[in-house]
């Protein structure tokens, strides 16, 4: 739950995407494919392939703004792939699930995992395989859909996009395997604000800490400020 942006507000739809991460986390349980990985790898790359699948079914706006950025710049929906001859931008791709993949296991720093890995191609297909089954009924998660609904201009819409900000940089299945590098550099910083503070004072200043790196520290596979990101989202202005 903490990786959906209304946590703790629980969706109606949060029953059966927690469905869809336990049957992925089962296939990959009963497979032999990238068993190197440790458990707490294994667990952000189920998180990460469902927040993508939630993100295309709802047509969230993350998912498509990378991509068509990413094209724009590249030539290719997702690094590594090109674009296949049955790659359908803004659905649900083969090529999408195994990017994510690859890049939430880069995110994590204990692997040098190939992009073209047959093992990680393996595993990409099995998961496809399931959302693809389940793709035409699943329900559309409406908490990830914020564009159309707030003006980033409009002081009145501050808190949601804040909140929304704060899930897309620190939380979000595309943004989160490198803000996690961001928070790794900043430790020393925030153990020196608890040495100074202590650790019930100390714990706005480490939320001021957070709210400086999300503003100032760019993140995602292609590294973008969040306002950036919003821009892109919300107002489909490209950087």
């Amino acid at each position: 739950m903490e990786r959906q942006p209304g946590n703790p507000r629980v969706a109606e739809t949060d029953q059966f995407y927690l469905w869809i991460a336990l049957r992925l986390a089962k296939i990959w349980d009963e497979s032999p494919w990238l068993r190197g990985l440790d458990d707490d790898t294994r667990r952000d790359v189920v998180l990460a392939v469902t927040g993508y699948f939630q993100d295309v079914v709802a047509d969230g706006g993350l998912w498509r703004s990378f991509t068509r950025l990413h094209d724009r710049r590249h030539g290719s929906p997702v690094p590594h792939y090109g674009r296949s001859e049955d790659y359908m931008d803004y659905e649900l791709n083969l090529d999408d699930v195994r990017y994510v993949i690859w890049w939430t296991v880069a995110g994590e720093g204990e692997s040098r995992l190939d992009p073209h890995d047959v093992e990680l191609q393996a595993l990409a297909m099995a998961f496809h395989k399931l959302l693809d089954e389940e793709y035409e009924q699943a329900p559309a998660p409406r908490q990830l859909c914020i564009a159309g609904e707030v003006d980033l201009d409009d002081p009145a819409d501050a808190r949601r996009i804040y909140d929304y900000a704060y899930w897309l940089y620190w939380r979000s299945f595309l943004l989160r395997p490198s803000s996690m590098a961001v928070m790794d550099r900043a430790m020393p910083e925030a153990h020196a604000i608890i040495a100074r503070a202590g650790e019930s004072d100390a714990r706005p200043l480490l939320q001021d800490l957070n709210d400086r790196l999300m503003s100032t520290e760019p993140a995602g596979p292609i590294p973008l400020k969040t306002a950036q990101w919003l821009r892109l989202i919300i107002d489909d202005e490209l950087p």
